[in-house]
């Protein structure tokens, strides 16, 4: 029996240390996603909002055809240098945008055929809920608070119901990445109404700990269902529409 199990142990060892022949990822998909005014489309660090699914290979059925995702730059660029060339069907999808197939909106076939092979480049055009607009970018108080003003303007696209607004925040972080944001610096969010689009929006930080360095500023505002409509929770709905990055030294 001991021998049996050194034998069985030996050929499944044997078959583990096979050589993996199959060719490695050779492709790049690089791109950027635009709002529809041809801006580039604020995200969050690091989002995943481009849906792939490969239809140039299937496992025992074509039906057989799972999902990945591409994820996207604070200001809408994406790149990844290690995919594997293919024909797929990539659609933006679960961010803070109306939905970007208007006929078949997330389903299988949902989303652009793109062959991927080399160096692939492919933009995309969204309608984001919102737009966010600086009237005066980050400044320095005397006391060593940031503060801003911004307007936002509620879009909407042809064939959808507009979602209601729900709440805004002044995003202050150390870093670039605006998500990792320091939270003591505006701990609160402020709530926002549909009635308040266009107004200037003042926004205020709390004194910030470090001087003699940079801070990355930005402001955030999601939405929500709106009431007695259920058809407006769109896939993603929740999700952050963002300002342009503006970095302040605070001296």
């Amino acid at each position: 029996m001991k021998k049996l199990i050194i034998l069985l142990f030996s050929a499944l060892f044997m078959i583990s240390c096979e050589i993996d022949n199959y060719d490695s990822p050779d492709a790049t998909i690089q791109g950027t996603v635009y709002d529809q005014n041809g801006q580039p489309f604020q995200v969050g660090q690091g989002s995943g909002i481009i849906r792939m699914r490969e239809i140039s290979w299937a496992k025992d059925s074509a039906d057989y055809v799972g999902n990945q995702t591409l994820k996207v730059m604070q200001d809408g660029t994406y790149r990844n240098t290690k995919w594997f060339s293919g024909t797929y069907r990539m659609l933006p999808y679960a961010g803070a945008f109306y939905p970007y197939d208007d006929e078949l909106q997330d389903g299988n076939d949902a989303g652009d055929l793109v062959k991927i092979s080399n160096t692939t480049t492919k933009d995309f055009t969204v309608t984001p809920y919102l737009t966010i607009e600086w009237v005066d970018k980050p400044t320095v108080t005397s006391d060593n608070r940031i503060m801003c003003t911004v307007r936002f303007k509620r879009n909407q696209k042809l064939g959808y119901e507009m979602p209601d607004v729900r709440e805004a925040w002044l995003l202050v972080s150390n870093t670039v990445n605006t998500n990792a944001r320091l939270l003591d610096y505006y701990p609160k969010a402020l709530s926002l109404t549909n009635d308040m689009e266009e107004m200037v929006l003042s926004f205020v930080s709390e004194p910030v700990k470090y001087v003699g360095v940079d801070y990355w500023i930005r402001v955030s505002m999601n939405c929500q269902t709106a009431v007695g409509k259920p058809e407006t929770n769109y896939p993603g709905m929740g999700s952050n529409n963002y300002s342009t990055i503006e970095k302040v030294h605070v001296p």
